[in-house]
């Protein structure tokens, strides 16, 4: 009769197993093999190409990594004298893009609207009506609002494209909600 293997090891047999297992386990961290999840969809099998020491991602993940780094981005960029609320652009009738800016000494807080299409500009004014469209100022040109023409070039340059193509801005930039009443102020 052949001994048992077992017997062999005696008390010792599971803690040796163990400390295999430990073994192996270490040696798979050390020299990582190609692990990926399994996809049931034929649509996730594209990867793009992993960042040193990270495991591959799909597309989509891809997508999300994206989207969380786009919502960890500055909310607020400055351009010249002025800053605008980057994070709160949205997209009016006719493909105009409008935000928030802030500019000059004192601060001014105002509205500016952008048409991508046309490169062209408007700002809204303290009484709530907006002014006709103009090309961008460049900060030799107003030291105020001097570097819109940087501001809608890195907007334009970066914004998703519109479904359809515009060709002209609308003939009067968006209109505002309830207009200020107007201040009977001298100017002087």
């Amino acid at each position: 009769m052949l001994p048992n293997p077992s017997h062999r090891f005696g008390g010792w047999r599971l803690p040796l197993a163990s400390f295999a297992g430990l073994i192996a386990l270490a040696l798979q961290l050390d020299h990582p093999g190609p692990l990926h999840a399994q996809s049931n969809s034929p649509d996730q099998t594209q990867t793009t190409k992993p960042a040193a020491g990270a495991a591959s991602t799909s597309a989509k993940e891809q997508a999300l990594l994206e989207k969380i780094r786009q919502l960890k981005a500055p909310r607020w960029k400055t351009f010249g004298p002025c800053r605008y609320d980057w994070s709160a652009w949205r997209i009016a009738e006719g493909g105009v893009r409008t935000t928030t800016s802030i500019c000059g000494s004192p601060e001014v807080t105002s509205k500016v609207a952008v048409h991508c299409e046309t490169l062209r500009v408007s700002r809204q004014s303290s009484e709530g009506t907006w002014g006709d469209w103009r090309l961008p100022l460049s900060l030799e040109e107003s030291k105020g609002e001097g570097a819109e023409d940087l501001m809608v070039a890195n907007l334009c340059a970066n914004a998703k494209p519109l479904p359809a193509a515009v060709s002209e801005p609308p003939g009067v930039p968006p209109a505002a909600k309830s207009p200020k009443p107007a201040a009977s102020k001298a100017k002087p």
